[in-house]
């Protein structure tokens, strides 16, 4: 799959009509554009499936021609077929996302080199490739940072075990699953046909709020690409070698608390660890306005990672506690703008 997604993405950046778009304001409104057209084209390869799938079951269930067919030979029909169906429309919103990937990189800017360039586990196609699979992050160890260190022996077990089965726990699956749930719960026979139609607004909005969390995770990612610098010069003005030891550790350990929790990696944090210096050989206790620097870079950095799960709605609470709730929601609305506006980061956070 990952291969196949290699493929589509490097020759959606080759076949790339968009241009870099320098004004702000413009290419704003531009990704949202396109983010919302892919979001409809989404719902639409649903509808167009979904009546497919309806055209076949009122067939099957309705036609004097296939009156014969037993019960069973029927469900294995539709199942098949919905397979076939389903498989179709998720590997077409799976290119729409990667061309969409390439677009919104070309009107930020992000160099063609830099987007041809898959070598690297880390790089921006990861990133995206990544994104627009409905992938968070990395789950290896980078940085000296393990994301899966605190999950024990039996969540390394369930872990390979989902893994070897993730065909079966994929969209796919749960979609064919939906469908046929659907269907046979539906008492008469002469039903069911129709009740495959009355589930397809549930089937659309599915597939369009699927498509919205991918291309808001895009555009944090491509944005993060440039922001994240912009962050860091932002929250810490003199630089990050002009870290103190207490600073500097209360960030890293902040930061791995982040991944650890979340349990994998986001690029964003990636892109951070990689401007980070090394440690200091020594280490010093940080300040209370150090504990307040670092808490709000942290916390900034979080919103910008995509980590709203609700292991990670702990950390918010402990920022909200040592910031406050107001502070809190200005740099989560400051980090929104950013990435969703591509609004610049004006307020000191001295």
């Amino acid at each position: 799959m990952q291969g196949w997604a290699i493929a589509r993405f490097i020759g959606a950046v080759h076949g790339n009509p968009e241009v870099h778009i320098p004004e702000r304001k413009e290419a704003d409104d531009r990704l949202d554009l396109i983010g919302n057209l892919v979001i409809l084209r989404a719902g639409l390869i649903g509808l167009i499936m979904g009546l497919l799938l309806f055209g076949l079951a009122f067939f099957l269930y309705e036609h004097p021609s296939v009156e014969h067919y037993s019960p069973l030979r029927v469900f294995f029909i539709l199942t098949l077929l919905s397979s076939i169906a389903t498989g179709i429309e998720l590997m077409f919103i799976y290119r729409d996302a990667l061309r969409t990937a390439a677009r919104m990189a070309s009107i930020l800017g992000i160099p063609q080199e830099e987007l041809e360039d898959v070598g690297l586990e880390h790089s921006i196609p990861h990133w995206l490739i990544h994104a627009a699979l409905g992938a968070p992050g990395f789950k290896a160890t980078m940085f000296g940072i393990d994301p899966l260190a605190h999950i024990g022996k039996v969540g390394h077990v369930i872990r390979k075990v989902l893994a070897k089965l993730r065909v079966v726990v994929s969209a796919t699956m749960f979609k064919i699953i939906l469908r046929r749930l659907w269907a046979r719960l539906i008492g008469r026979v002469a039903v069911r046909a129709f009740s495959m139609l009355a589930s397809l607004p549930v089937f659309i909005v599915l597939n369009m709020i699927g498509m919205r969390s991918m291309i808001r995770d895009m555009r944090s990612r491509l944005v993060g690409h440039e922001l994240t610098p912009k962050l860091v010069a932002h929250a810490f003005p003199e630089g990050l070698d002009g870290l103190t030891p207490g600073l500097h550790q209360k960030v890293f350990e902040g930061l791995n608390e982040q991944i650890q929790t979340a349990r994998f990696m986001h690029p964003n944090q990636i892109r951070f660890l990689q401007m980070l210096p090394p440690r200091p050989e020594f280490s010093e206790q940080a300040t209370e306005t150090e504990i307040r620097r670092s808490n709000r870079f942290l916390l900034a950095l979080l919103f910008m990672s995509g980590h709203q799960t609700p292991r990670c709605r702990k950390l918010i609470a402990r920022a909200e506690m040592d910031l406050g709730e107001d502070e809190v929601d200005r740099v989560h609305q400051e980090i929104d703008d950013a990435i969703h506006d591509l609004t610049p980061l004006t307020r000191s956070w001295a």
